[in-house]
């Protein structure tokens, strides 16, 4: 166990034993999703890998040291009460690929944040793991349950009784905010990209979320996958299966806000006074992470930020924008080649739909906004591919409402 970990949990059990903490304080919490690490043996040098991020949503996996150490001093300078990460924490499992980013987790602990992890569905028993080599591959170790566990027993806590809700655990994070960690992904016998609310998760968050309410704690719940529906067309294998369990779970206990990821697109959605805020990838531009703060008067914030320029090297925010760009552009390409479309017209529209799939992954753009539908290139959408525009962007343009970067919810009454 770290040694910044021993401090931790000592201070904790001499504050518990004496008095509770600072009434009234913030609790902040920072939460990061869908790092999707990989250990540089894994890909450096390797042409074939670069080849196949292309075929991807624009992680830019190729740099995933730069953006951990970015997440070091991102979290050095915030100073936040816990660090959560939400699941995908590798590109597919890969065992080395665990090892050595617990050891990124065991630096930031070393410069003062305590951190909490869940697996994602690309974490444990996955069959997509590799190796990459210049013009080849080959498979590469994974890892099981046990293992994870065991890679990563000092950024999770065993939890009694839950049996069968896998790796799931809380956090008293201060004697205000407690954070529920359901871990929802489904791994046995192999990993698959749908997560599940099982009655053994309902069983175990229910007796969790029953002593929050006993102790006067807020709890804010974590899950990989999204807990309400969030875009038409990533729905099916997005939004949890058993999700009307744990929405009433959360409903009868006051939650107002579930943190997720597994989209990598930043979107807030909201019903009945639930919140999810799905997050957006921390491996694809502008690199996400969320700020959740308890306040003293009780209102829960949910604030979107950016790794910030001082936390990377010069000029990397750009890169990794111009590599999303390339990729989106080139996929929109292919999908408009069997239209006759006009060499003009066809890069007027590509312009578009690039900058467009930017602001909606990066959660800048809204349905608010006139100027999208105003735009020469959306009328080239309409008039040389309507189909294509109404699938994609015209959904899209329906499931943003508002502002889904930041939301402010109110103590319940």
């Amino acid at each position: 166990m770290p040694f910044q970990r021993k401090l931790f949990i000592l201070a904790a059990l001499v504050l518990f034993c004496l008095a509770p903490l600072t009434a009234g304080a913030e609790t902040r919490i920072m939460a990061v999703t869908d790092i999707h690490y990989l250990a540089p043996e894994f890909y450096q040098d390797s042409e074939l890998f670069l080849v196949a991020l292309k075929r991807d949503d624009g992680k830019i996996t190729q740099y995933s040291e730069e953006l951990m150490a970015g997440l070091l001093a991102e979290t050095e300078a915030l100073r936040p009460d816990a660090l959560i990460v939400t699941g995908d924490l590798t590109l597919s499992g890969e065992k080395a690929s665990h090892e050595k980013l617990a050891k990124w987790f065991a630096a930031i602990e070393e410069r003062g944040t305590p951190v909490w992890v869940i697996p994602g569905n690309h974490d444990i028993n996955s069959e997509n793991a590799h190796i990459y080599y210049k013009y080849s591959w080959d498979s590469a170790e994974t890892v099981t349950p046990a293992e994870f566990a065991e890679i990563y027993r000092d950024f999770m806590l065993h939890a009694e009784g839950k049996e069968n809700a896998n790796l799931s655990y809380h956090v008293q994070i201060s004697d205000e905010l407690w954070a529920v960690l359901p871990d929802v992904s489904y791994y046995k016998p192999s990993a698959q990209p749908f997560g599940l609310f099982t009655a053994d998760h309902r069983a175990w968050m229910e007796s969790v979320l029953m002593g929050a309410q006993e102790a006067g704690a807020e709890a804010v719940t974590f899950t990989h996958h999204n807990l309400l529906a969030h875009t038409q067309f990533l729905q099916e294998m997005y939004q949890m299966f058993g999700h009307e369990a744990m929405e009433a779970l959360a409903r009868e206990y006051g939650v107002r806000l579930n943190l997720s990821g597994h989209m990598h697109i930043q979107h807030i959605a909201g019903e009945n006074g639930l919140t999810d805020a799905a997050t957006g990838g921390f491996c694809i531009a502008p690199h996400r992470y969320a700020l959740v703060t308890l306040q003293d008067d009780s209102t829960l914030t949910y604030e979107a930020k950016a790794l910030s320029d001082a936390s990377l090297p010069e000029g990397f925010q750009a890169l990794s924008r111009e590599w999303f760009a390339s990729i989106a552009r080139e996929k929109s390409r292919a999908s408009l080649a069997a239209l006759n479309i006009p060499a003009d017209a066809l890069e007027g529209m590509l312009d578009y739909i690039t900058r467009f799939n930017l602001a909606y992954f990066a959660g800048e753009y809204s349905s608010d906004d006139p100027a999208w539908t105003e735009d020469a290139g959306y009328r080239l959408w309409q008039q040389y591919a309507p189909e294509q525009l109404n699938a994609y962007a015209g959904t899209v343009m329906r499931e943003c409402p508002g502002n889904m970067l930041f939301r402010s919810l109110p103590p319940v009454k």
